[in-house]
Parts: structure tokens; C-alpha cells; sequence
């Protein structure tokens, strides 16, 4: 029971974070629970469920709050399928790489993208939109996510950033895009592992709850500060995980 407890309070941490600044919860939990003895095949299913349902909770918040319009086949909506349908082609290829890769290559690719598309977020260039680069992003992020159960919020949100959008729309979209990828990701995993449901379903109500939070801070955030909170939580998310396989 005592475990269940700080499941739940860690997921809803690492979701608040996630959902207003739109990274962090994969990036940081799995490696923190990896590191205190839980299996990767039991932790990676269970982030990537509990996130699909944050992401579910918090697509409706940012909604709710303006963060972005998903009405109808908006321009965020079309956003979020940018991403979603190149991601949806490679997500098999990221898990049969996580299962056959060497952990060390995966993570430092990871660390060094992540910090390159962080320092151009955080560069005062005010970046023109174009759909090509939504695309991208869509296929690279979903890579990363099945490939580790993180990488998909620092990639997506800076990158979105990059793509010509403002913070608040890049973070909204990229809850909702999670919702897909990750549910897509998990049913990968099931044809692989099983799924520990206890540790799981722990993790998806405190993401759920943390879903709610996280877009209301962000609309309470200036587009300047959320742009540079954005690059500057995307550099240390990489750095922490260049820090955790090479050091």
C-alpha cells in the first residue's frame, strides 16, 4: 500500500510538470524508477499507459483553459495529427530498437538531441511556421518515446517551438499527441512483456490528477517565460540523461 502511495504522488509530480511545461514525465520518472530496482520491462509499459491517460485529462484542461483550440479540425488539431501520423510508422521500429539496442547509444542520442533543440528553443530567433517540421518532429519523438518510454515531451515541445508555434499551443499539442503515441506504444509492448497492473494503474491515477493541474499553471505563464522555461527544462532533461550513462 505504502508503494501505491508514492506511485500515485510521484506521477502526479512528474504529470503537473509535464502537462504545463509539456515534458519531464517519462524523462525523469523512468530513469528515477529504473534506478530504484524496478525492472525496465515493468516500468517503460506502465509510464507509457499512465501517460496516454494524463495526456487524456490534460488535452481536455488545456482545452478548457485556451492553452490551444481542439474544436474540430482546428490548426492545433491538425497539428497534433502531424505528429501523430508519421509518429504511429515508427513506433514499432523504436521498440524492436529499445529491445535490441545498446541502452548506452540509446540514451546518449537521446541526451545530445534533446539538448540541441533546447539551446535553439531557447535562441531569441523567432522561428518562421512550416509543416514539414511538424512532421518530423512527429516521427522523431514518437522514435524516442517507444524507444525509452521518454524523449517524446523535450523533442516535441521544443521542436514545436521551433516549428513556428507559441509555447502554449506547442505544450497543448504535445499532451494530446502523447495520448496517441503512448497507447500505440503500450499494445506494441504487450506482444513483448507483460504488464505489472498494480504498478501501472498506480501511476495512471496520479498522471490523471496531475493532467488537471498542469494546463491551468501554463495558462497562467507569459508565452516569453514559457518559451524559456521550455529550453531551459529541455537542456537539463538532456544533461540528466547524458549524466546517468556516461557518468
Amino acid at each position: 500500500m505504502e508503494l501505491i502511495a508514492v506511485l500515485i504522488v510521484m506521477a502526479l509530480i512528474m504529470e503537473t510538470v509535464d502537462s504545463s511545461l509539456g515534458m519531464m514525465y517519462g524523462t525523469l520518472l523512468s530513469p528515477i524508477l529504473i534506478g530504484q530496482g524496478f525492472e525496465p520491462q515493468v516500468v517503460v509499459p506502465a509510464i507509457l499507459i499512465s501517460q496516454a491517460i494524463g495526456g487524456i485529462s490534460g488535452t481536455v484542461s488545456h482545452h478548457r483553459f485556451e492553452n490551444a483550440n481542439f474544436r474540430g479540425l482546428t490548426r492545433d488539431t491538425k497539428i497534433v495529427l502531424a505528429r501523430i501520423i508519421p509518429g504511429l510508422m515508427v513506433v514499432t521500429v523504436g521498440v524492436f530498437a529499445a529491445v535490441n539496442l545498446p541502452e548506452l547509444w540509446v540514451k546518449t542520442y537521446i541526451g545530445i538531441l534533446v539538448i540541441v533543440m533546447s539551446t535553439l528553443c531557447l535562441s531569441p530567433i523567432k522561428y518562421k511556421f512550416t509543416w514539414w517540421k511538424h512532421y518530423a518532429i512527429g516521427a522523431l519523438a514518437a522514435f524516442n518515446k517507444a524507444l525509452t518510454g521518454g524523449g517524446f515531451g523535450p523533442v516535441t515541445s521544443t521542436g514545436g517551438i521551433i516549428g513556428g508555434l507559441e509555447a502554449k499551443v506547442s505544450i497543448a499539442t504535445t499532451t494530446f499527441a502523447e495520448v496517441c503515441i503512448c497507447s500505440a506504444s503500450f499494445i506494441v509492448y504487450l506482444f513483448f512483456v507483460g504488464v505489472d497492473w498494480t504498478f501501472a494503474l498506480s501511476l495512471c491515477i496520479g498522471a490523471f490528477i496531475g493532467g488537471i493541474i498542469g494546463p491551468y499553471i501554463c495558462s497562467r505563464v507569459s508565452h516569453r517565460g514559457l518559451r524559456k522555461s521550455v529550453g531551459i527544462l529541455g537542456i537539463v532533461s538532456g544533461i540528466w540523461l547524458l549524466w546517468r550513462v556516461l557518468l
